[in-house]
């Protein structure tokens, strides 16, 4: 039951987040801190979240760097989240299935 609550909370900050970031307010930016927290919710609370999290910051590597830029002013929440989604971890996956071919 508690875990089904910080789903539900995760993803109502991550979508708010998202609906936020482009609408024309005076203060910019303001939907990334809402997108930011509810990732980290959500990647403490399920595992497959986590794991596409890896995988999109590996993959796009823009979108890695955008959600890095602000975490030293975010809460430790966030700073955890972004050291368990280093996509680094992709990376040594590949070299070693590459070496395992050999």
């Amino acid at each position: 039951m508690k875990r089904a609550f910080y789903l539900v909370i995760g993803w109502l900050l991550l979508i708010g987040g998202i609906v936020i970031t482009p609408m024309p307010i005076p203060i910019p930016l303001i939907g990334v801190v809402p997108f930011l927290i509810g990732c980290a919710i959500l990647s403490q609370h399920s595992k497959v979240f986590r794991r596409f999290l890896q995988y999109m910051r590996h993959r796009f590597e823009w979108f890695s760097r955008t959600i890095e830029g602000p975490a030293h002013r975010m809460p430790m929440m966030v700073k955890h989240m972004l050291r368990r989604t280093n996509p680094k971890a992709h990376v040594r996956l590949a070299r070693m299935r590459s070496h395992r071919k050999d």
